[in-house]
């Protein structure tokens, strides 16, 4: 039990692993053959190392049911080419144990009917379906859970009121009876016909606090010394290997938990082969906890490609069985070298495959060029995130909606872009392929527009995968594209379109300062777009230091990236130094935050105004307390945010033709939220020929 074949090494040499890890006879992608050999695990053969790592969706039913969206959004990347499903985590136990509000359950016959339609969907397309099994701990939702109180093996406090209770300890009694609970999902699971399963033994949830010194603090049967920490979650291993038989049981594990007091990688190679010798046939390598480090269990943009490889390699050599790496694994030559070298057996891929379901099929065909390409933007976080989220991704805004029927004109007629940023290719893309004659018009001599700007600050380069994803689309399309040339009605008018898409930006907002129209000011915004760059001083140690006005994100974004060029910068925020960046995503704004402090380069002047800018670069700062500071600095870059100019758009609604804003000419947001309003604008003006059939009930 617990290895692929008796002759299975983890040395990592290839050629000993040749033997079992690819299948004679069998044709493999001459891309990537080691990403696309079959693999023989339990008796389940998998038909590539390409897996679908378990992410909430949050497309279940309130109750826990499985929904047709869902059965949808899993049979979609199924029939991508993933070679394994892991299907989201499934709770156990629902009433102390519900991670979020449509979380999945499976406790009795009530929600099988649903399993079985997923898991048709699932191999019916030609992948593996893997249940993941889970109970939340201490990470369950208070309003979720009987009683508010979540469980845990021990008795968590606030730190700061000691006598509020955040999570109470688990009786013996309640141990035995959680136990069951596992093994119970996981006979409904084989009734539901899914193929393989997972423990989820990651990221703080219930099995793995019982084995971390960190959270556990018992001395009785489930917690002490390392053996009896590892009580619970082997004795889980055991009753669910009685309930599935001969399937292939994965355990998911965090190889370091990156927190004081918790466990390590050294800890976790000890660890791993009690595991397996307790049933447990391959291993599942994450990293981190949710609670204490959420940026190593969802990778932000700047976290290098495949840097949880060597942990996996570790654990790989360590337990003997096969592995699946997992996090910031973006292209099929990353995914195919980590078999190859032997830091893994298989590649699981989360973001990447909402951002492009057919990641699979595309790189065994060797179009990696063709591949959608997630920037680890986590603008899918930010969408599934309360209790209305839904799965999502900012460049396909299909995800999460693969019942809805792709956007297509019955009535083709011409469709003008304005703008060529992410929200403007976008649209051109998604009007050309919805049937339009489609024009794109840019004023500016190169395609890209903001994600210039936004992949400009140091660790965004990630941006630019998009941004030149994009352009070759374009390139490969029929979509006629103008560079220099900007837009009016006039133009418009002699040629009028079904509609014109707006999406040229905004511009920058013009504040009431003294001096600051003078040559040694400077927009931030432009700047990051490359367009003011050679204006710079050159970095001198002795120079005066430049002065970014501006905490939000592109403040703090525009002060990195001069201190990364060398220079000294003074960074202005009107907000308390606990406000800085509000409005970025929670995650790259923790690990952009964690940076500043660390720069000795970046100063930060909190609550503070800029009032008044000299021409010899004397300015003037106004504290909250009113006390005026002088300061003497070579530039002043201002990044004090930037709004839609409606200018364009009342021209063409005075000419009478049809006409709608998207992204930043619409609103200030996000790169996914232009793509969004892209994809309703098409989808908008679709609906105006398209035909709904009557019910035939």
């Amino acid at each position: 039990m617990g290895r692929t074949r008796p002759d299975w090494t983890p040395d990592g040499v290839h050629e000993k692993l040749t033997d079992c890890h690819f299948m004679p006879g069998v044709n493999m992608s001459a891309a990537f053959p080691h990403l696309f050999a079959p693999l023989r695990l339990g008796n389940v053969t998998l038909p590539n190392r390409v897996v679908m790592a378990p992410m909430s969706t949050n497309l279940g039913s309130s109750t826990g049911a499985v929904t047709p969206e869902q059965v949808a959004f899993y049979r979609a990347r199924a029939a991508g080419g993933t070679g394994m499903i892991i299907v989201e985590f499934c709770c156990v136990h629902a009433a102390s144990g519900r991670s979020e509000h449509r979380q999945l359950t499976l406790e009795d016959g009530t929600h099988l009917p649903g399993h079985q339609r997923l898991v048709e969907a699932i191999t019916s397309a030609g992948s593996v379906a893997c249940l993941q099994l889970q109970h939340g701990g201490q990470g369950a939702k208070k309003e979720l859970v009987e009683g508010g109180v979540p469980v845990a093996p021990s008795e968590v406090v606030s730190k700061r009121d000691p006598a509020r209770v955040l999570a109470r300890a688990l009786t013996g009694d309640e141990i035995e009876h959680l136990i069951e609970c596992f093994g119970r999902t996981a006979e409904l699971g084989v009734k539901a016909g899914y193929q393989a399963f997972e423990l989820h033994g990651a990221h703080g949830y219930l099995l793995t606090s019982f084995i971390s010194p960190f959270t556990n603090h018992r001395d009785d049967a489930w917690g002490g010394d390392e053996s009896r920490r590892l009580a619970f979650p082997t004795r889980v291993i055991e009753r669910v290997k009685r309930a599935i038989g001969d399937r292939p049981l994965l355990y998911r594990l965090s190889a370091d938990e990156f927190t004081p007091l918790g466990l390590g990688i050294a800890d976790m190679e000890r660890i791993a082969p009690r595991l397996v010798a307790a049933g447990a046939n391959a291993l599942h390598i994450s990293a981190g906890l949710g609670w204490t480090g959420l940026d190593k269990v969802i990778d932000p943009m700047s976290a290098p490609e495949g840097w949880k490889l060597p942990f996996a390699r570790r654990i790989r050599a360590a337990a003997g069985v096969p592995v699946i790496t997992v996090g910031q694994i973006r292209w099929p030559d990353t995914a195919d070298r980590a078999i190859r070298e032997g830091d893994a057996d298989l590649v699981a891929l989360g973001r990447p495959l909402l951002a492009d379901p057919d990641w699979a099929l595309k790189a065994r065909a060797g179009r990696s060029d063709d591949i959608r390409p997630c920037t680890s933007c986590n603008y899918c976080v930010t969408m599934g995130s309360g209790e209305d989220g839904r799965i999502g991704c900012a460049e396909n805004p299909r995800t999460g909606r693969e019942l809805e029927a792709a956007p297509q004109s019955a009535n083709a007629g011409r469709v003008v872009v304005v703008g060529a940023g992410p929200g403007g290719m976008a649209a051109a893309l998604m009007a050309r392929q919805a049937g339009f004659d489609t024009e794109l018009q840019e004023a500016r001599a190169a395609l890209g527009g903001g994600l210039i700007a936004s992949a400009a600050p140091p660790h965004k380069d990630k941006l630019q995968w998009y941004q030149h994803y994009l352009e070759r689309q374009l390139a490969a399309s029929t979509v006629v594209v103008r560079t220099g040339t900007r837009a009016d009605a006039a133009s418009l008018a002699g040629r009028p379109p079904r509609l014109v898409v707006l999406a040229q930006g905004g511009q920058a907002n013009r504040l009431p300062i003294e001096g600051i129209d003078l040559p040694l000011v400077m927009d931030a915004y432009e700047l990051l777009m490359g367009d003011a760059d050679a204006s710079l001083p050159s970095p001198d140690q002795e120079a005066p230091p430049l002065l970014v006005y501006g905490g939000g994100e592109t403040g703090c974004e525009t002060a990195e990236y001069l201190s990364e060029r060398g220079h000294a910068v003074v960074l202005v925020s009107r907000s308390p130094a606990r406000q800085l960046a509000r409005a970025a995503e929670g995650i790259y704004r923790s690990v952009l935050l964690q940076r500043l402090r660390a720069n000795t380069r970046v100063s930060v002047r909190e609550t503070t105004q800029l009032t008044r800018i000299c021409r010899d670069g004397w300015v003037e700062l106004t504290r909250a307390d009113g006390e005026i500071e002088g300061l003497q600095v070579s530039r002043v870059l201002i990044a004090q945010g930037r709004s839609p100019d409606h200018h364009l758009r009342d021209e063409l609604i005075a000419a009478g033709i049809p006409c709608v804003e998207i992204g930043d000419a619409r609103t200030g947001g996000r790169i996914g939220d232009a793509v969004h309003d892209a994809y309703r604008a098409i989808q908008s003006l679709c609906a105006t020929t398209a035909h709904s059939p009557a019910s035939a009930c």
